[in-house]
């Protein structure tokens, strides 16, 4: 057999007492982590990474993008996500896209003429990322707006060095953003991207952004949603057959609300309902609960092939039954019931895979046209004709984490993307605001439980999960990679609550991922794990990941460790993710 080299770098392990926030770039970390120490909580100092990130890791979320929250507090014992997804315009219809006939490009489920859906105006959905932040602030912070996005509008007004990471992303986008002189001028001054080499590297300054952050800052949501920025979003978008309205914009409004909860053994592990990747990963953990475990080895074959059939199973019932269930009848309860999810660890088969159509089509057509079970005998309803309907989400490529805990344990987990890369590359001129392509979520089919309907939330990768351990407050786990994110963030969580790892041994491990046509395993897995899968009947193929590919979703995470009173950090090895800690 041929031998090469492989790649397998690590990171440091950071161990704190006081507080912690791990981050996917180090000025967003900071950012919260000073705010810690100034005497903020954790979601104070959530609040200020998440505008913080939003300027500096554009490419990956935005101030006009979207996002969830999970929060738990723990000397109230209270669990609660705020949720902000992007929303449909109200002028938007089922048949808004025109489709060509043809597979959708990247992350479209279907091809749209002129890729309306993916890159310009016509793929904007509303924003959530300021009204979350904000209603976040207003129900749980202790700390001024203010402060907390000092941050952030200092790195928009007086720019920070670029890194290779964001030179080159904003070289991959470059051609979309030659469209539209105003993100032209933010992202490519002179005519070109900024470089990071030699240093000192090129700056990126955003001052237009940092005067609408200065508004947010004294006026909260409103300086966003209502005035004088309203009015100019109104404008810019009617001018380029955009669909956002003053209206819709003051319409929209976070919600927070309890997340849904699952038991794996002596830990609870809560993540957001729908429309969110939350349902699908808890569904995972669940089918798995009702497994013996204990005497696979990690990364085993035998481990592997269960947590593939799990997932398999998790996300037919995705791409058939998951939509905006404000909008369709979702079964939720059926498909997180203790009783459904044993029922569905009863017909595994632990020798071969029952998922060998999956090598002849992808799953989310295969699936979306017929329902591999039926969740609704669990909620004791027949299930309802409408229900009946595929949901076909996009996949979302660029997405960011991060994770707090402070000096009383409060725990965040916290998800924001601008979906992706870029989102729809517009930048609003005169505001500095670059837009999420949210619209590239819904399924551009009409009668789908997933597609476009006047203020309908598309259904969403995002999934950060918290957990309590025998009732203490444990993990705060989460990961950008769309539709990975699902089955990384159940790997990591096994990996701590079943095989015993600390946080960044359990991100540094290699993973598979079944919600693809393939089963995706990672290149550093053992040579005989892959060749058993095969056997095993799994349509394999191996990925390698590098600093520069996405072919896994990026975790991060915080451990907390009661019996020593210390947490302890988790970032992804390949990619800029630091964890900063007191």
């Amino acid at each position: 057999m041929t031998q090469r080299s492989r790649w397998w770098p690590q990171k440091e392990e950071v161990v704190a007492e006081q507080g912690m926030v791990v981050a996917k770039h180090p000025l967003a970390a900071e950012a919260g982590l000073e705010i810690l120490k100034r005497g903020g909580n954790a979601i104070d100092a959530a609040v200020a990474t998440g505008f913080a990130i939003s300027v500096v890791e554009p490419m990956m979320s935005s101030t006009a993008g979207v996002g969830f929250m999970n929060i738990y507090l723990a000397r109230q014992g209270q669990h609660a996500v705020v949720e902000y997804p992007p929303r449909a315009p109200m002028a938007a219809r089922p048949d808004l896209y025109r489709l060509t006939g043809r597979p959708g490009r990247q992350i479209s489920v279907y091809e749209v003429e002129d890729d309306e859906n993916l890159e310009g105006y016509r793929s904007i959905a509303v924003a959530g990322t300021v009204a979350g932040l904000c209603k976040a602030h207003e129900r749980y912070g202790t700390l001024p707006l203010e402060q907390l996005m000092e941050p952030a509008i200092a790195y928009a007004a007086d720019g920070f060095e670029v890194s290779w990471y964001l030179a080159l992303c904003i070289t991959n986008a470059m051609r979309g953003f030659q469209r539209f002189p105003a993100s032209s001028a933010v992202f490519l001054p002179n005519g070109r991207p900024p470089v990071s080499a030699p240093k000192p590297a090129d700056r990126l300054v955003q001052r237009d952004l940092a005067q609408v952050l200065r508004l947010i800052a004294k006026q909260g949501a409103a300086g966003f949603y209502q005035g004088d920025v309203a009015a100019a979003i109104e404008a810019d978008m009617r001018t380029h057959d955009g669909l956002i309205t003053r209206e819709d914009l003051a319409a929209y409004e976070a919600i927070v609300r309890e997340p849904r909860r699952i038991t794996y053994r002596d830990y609870e592990v809560s993540a957001a309902a729908l429309p969110h990747g939350g349902t699908t990963m808890l569904q995972t953990l669940h089918i798995l609960s009702q497994l013996d475990l204990s005497g696979l080895a990690h990364n085993s074959p035998a481990y592997l092939h269960r947590f593939i059939e799990a997932a398999r199973h998790a996300f037919a019932d995705r791409y058939y039954y998951l939509g905006d269930n404000d909008v369709v009848d979702v079964p939720l309860d059926g498909l997180l019931s203790r009783d459904y999810a044993a029922a569905l660890a009863s017909e595994l088969d632990l020798s071969a895979t029952q998922f060998n159509p999956l090598q002849d089509t992808e799953p989310w057509v295969h699936y979306a046209t017929q329902p591999l079970h039926d969740p609704w005998t669990y909620e004791g309803r027949h299930m309802p004709r409408a229900a009946a309907m595929p949901s076909l989400a996009a996949d979302g490529d660029c997405t960011t984490h991060f994770g707090v805990v402070d000096k009383d344990r409060n725990l965040v987990s916290c998800t924001q993307t601008a979906v992706s890369l870029f989102g729809s590359r517009v930048v609003t001129p005169g505001l500095g605001l670059l837009w999420n392509n949210g619209m590239v979520w819904a399924n551009p089919n009409p009668g789908a439980a997933n597609s476009i309907a006047p203020r309908k939330r598309p259904l969403t990768n995002m999934a950060p999960l918290v957990a309590l351990k025998n009732g203490a407050p444990a993990l705060s786990i989460g990961a950008p990679g769309g539709r990975r994110i699902m089955n990384c963030n159940a790997q990591v969580f096994l990996n701590v609550a079943q095989f015993g790892m600390g946080m960044q041994e359990a991100i540094a491990q290699p993973r598979v991922d079944a919600s693809t046509k393939d089963v995706l395993v990672d290149s550093h897995m053992a040579p005989e794990t892959i060749d058993a899968l095969a056997v095993m009947g799994h349509p394999v193929s191996v990925a390698e990941e590098t600093a520069a590919d996405l072919n896994f979703a990026t975790p991060l995470g915080i451990l907390v460790n009661h019996e020593r009173g210390t947490l302890h950090s988790g970032v992804d090895v390949f990619r800029i993710a630091e964890a900063r800690g007191y």
